[in-house]
């Protein structure tokens, strides 16, 4: 931290940077001394912020000057961005000195003890009751917990400590993945908040083309409503900056799983960025933020702070490692060389705890790896897909073709799994308008996965949840396993087929109340806002290439309201297939998110620190 030499600050040998707060306190004005030489290499810091500056004009005239937002973080980067220039200085000026003393003391402070009242019959944990303190004091926040913890609430806890200290929080946009997370985010309001006005569903087609959006202030004597809706709906409602999602200028914004806005040119990372950016208060939950790469962390930085985080491209050269990579450089993680600048930025508003450290009382995980054989003549199609992106399917007339890597591993994927058919049909490619041919390949039975999982089951009288990263997997393990072996189950997969919001709902509900023998997900569907605890097992037939798909199904069963002396995670891996290829890149993806969070024990951990 530069700020105590900014307080003791020398007349500079060579040139500076003054900086002085607008009378307003919403910019810091920035002005370089010195001679030619100075001034260049001051602009060339200055082009390394991640904030883009914008020139002071005067009467159609550059007077020199530039101006940033001010806020914390572009006074950190300014504070250090002359540290190693010989001869250079950060020279802040009286208001500026004052406002920094100020944040940098709100920032270390002791958080207010929490003045939230709920129903008697109800308690948070004292984890929760100290991450609410912290993001009622910081406003934007990121709560990245290990699933499992109780974000949920904390965050409910927090923003209504916020209401208490007198800031505005209604309106409030609540951003979640599906709608069970978004039935979750309802019934937790509903239960500890009862106070607050009844939160509104606003997602799919009934969604009254926006007429919910329009009623957002509809409660007399109310400042508003907390409004519920799902990425999918952003995608569409707050496309663009007059979208009616996007008009709304919420006071609060609550962005669920914050690791599905990673990816800056998503239409849901610009949707959520649309949607947050004049919110006073903004909350980022995720225990996987980073799922890839420290590069990951821009869009949700941008969300939470826009006047800071403008340019991706600044933000990587800036914090992040890089190295060549096959289409373009590839980010390895954060820069040692910055990282306790880029932590500086963040001071008080990030907060991680693992379940480890805080709930004692749950179960340990045991990890059991089982290596099924895949049969000989599907064997020699796997190798021949393998080698030649092209396979002769046991029982199919026509070849298994594939054109790209990523269309290969995804088939090395279902043939480390099942058995296949294959058929092309004629679709038109949407750039070239040409009619190409599109494989369609369907699993079916054997699956030797799914003849694995029932010999699990054989050895078990209790219920077991199982994941795939294929709906086709999970219905073949249904229909032809599950179904004739006379065992109950349900599905929590994509929605058709049969497979409804409702369905999913009722699987989920018989589950837990002891009326299915197992329950069948798939990761992305059953990943996320549903709790299995009914199951002291989880069997995963397929991990994904996605870090947090990957590990989120664990923490259905793993978390609190789990009674079973322990907690099984038993991962299905072909022998000799793409399985373990996945293991492996899910392990560095692994470091690279505890490096982040700087919680080593992620990738030490990771699938029981199982190969």
């Amino acid at each position: 931290m530069q700020f105590a030499l900014a307080e003791g600050w020398r007349p500079p040998a060579r040139g500076a940077l003054h900086a002085e707060l607008t009378p307003d306190g919403r910019r810091i004005v920035l002005m370089a001394a010195g001679n030619d030489w100075d001034q260049s290499l001051i602009a060339t810091h200055l082009r390394r912020l991640t904030a883009l500056p914008s020139a002071v004009m005067v009467d159609s005239r550059e007077t020199g000057a530039v101006t940033v937002p001010c806020t914390w973080a572009n006074f950190v980067q300014l504070s250090n961005s002359f540290a190693g220039a010989t001869g250079l200085a950060f020279v802040p000026r009286e208001r500026l000195i004052a406002w920094a003393a100020d944040e940098y003391a709100r920032r270390v402070a002791e958080p207010p003890e929490l003045e939230v009242s709920w129903p008697p019959w109800l308690a948070p944990r004292d984890y929760q009751v100290e991450a609410a303190r912290m993001l009622a004091q910081a406003g934007k926040f990121f709560l990245l917990d290990e699933m499992g913890l109780g974000k949920t609430l904390t965050t409910i806890l927090g923003i209504e400590q916020r209401r208490r200290m007198g800031i505005a929080v209604f309106p409030m946009v609540i951003l979640v993945p599906s709608w069970e997370v978004g039935d979750a985010w309802h019934d937790e309001i509903v239960k500890w908040m009862p106070d607050w006005p009844e939160p509104v569903m606003h997602a799919g087609p009934d969604r009254n083309d926006g007429r919910d959006v329009r009623s957002f202030r509809r409660i007399p004597g109310s400042t508003g409503i907390p409004l519920i809706t799902t990425y999918a709906t952003a995608r569409r409602d707050a496309a663009t900056i007059d979208g009616p999602l996007a008009r709304l200028r919420p006071a609060t914004v609550v962005i669920d799983e914050a690791s599905l806005i990673q990816n800056a040119n998503a239409k849901q990372s610009q949707a959520a960025e649309r949607i947050a950016r004049h919110a006073v208060t903004v909350v980022e939950l995720s225990g996987t933020f980073i799922t890839r790469d420290a590069g990951g962390a821009f869009p949700g930085l941008k969300a939470a702070d826009p006047g800071t985080w403008q340019s991706k491209e600044r933000y990587v050269s800036r914090f992040c490692l890089t190295q060549p990579g096959e289409y373009d450089q590839e980010i390895t993680g954060l820069n040692p060389a910055t990282a306790a600048q880029f932590r500086a930025c963040l001071l008080g508003q990030m907060i991680r705890r693992a379940k480890i450290d805080v709930l004692s009382e749950l179960p340990p995980k045991t990890y059991t790896v089982l290596r099924p054989e895949i049969p000989p003549e599907w064997r020699a199609a796997y190798r021949q897909m393998k080698d030649d992106m092209l396979a002769a399917l046991p029982g199919n007339d026509e070849e298994l073709e594939v054109m790209d890597t990523l269309s290969q591993l995804t088939r090395l994927m279902q043939l480390a799994s099942s058995a296949a058919d294959v058929r092309y049909e004629e679709v038109q490619d949407q750039q070239t308008g040409l009619w190409v041919k599109k494989a369609v390949v369907t699993l079916r039975a054997p699956s030797w996965k799914a003849e694995t999982l029932m010999g699990i089951l054989a050895a078990t009288s209790e219920p077991v949840a199982v994941f795939t990263a294929s709906r086709q997997l999970a219905r073949i393990v249904g229909e032809d396993y599950l179904a004739p072996a006379g065992l109950r189950y349900g599905y929590v997969a994509g929605i058709g087929g049969g497979i409804t919001r409702g369905t999913r709902k009722q699987a989920v509900e018989d589950f837990q109340a002891g009326k299915l023998d197992a329950i069948v997900c798939t990761a992305g569907a059953g990943g996320l806002g549903i709790t299995l605890t009914r199951a002291p097992a989880a069997v995963l037939l397929q991990r994904p290439f996605d870090l947090d798909k990957a590990v989120q199904p664990e923490d259905r069963i793993h978390r609190l309201g789990q009674m079973a002396p322990k907690v099984e995670i038993i991962d299905v891996v072909a022998k000799d297939t793409v399985d373990e290829r996945v293991r492996e890149l899910l392990r560095v993806k692994a470091g690279r998110l505890g490096e982040f969070v700087r919680d080593p024990r992620i990738v030490r951990e990771l699938l029981g620190g199982k190969r």
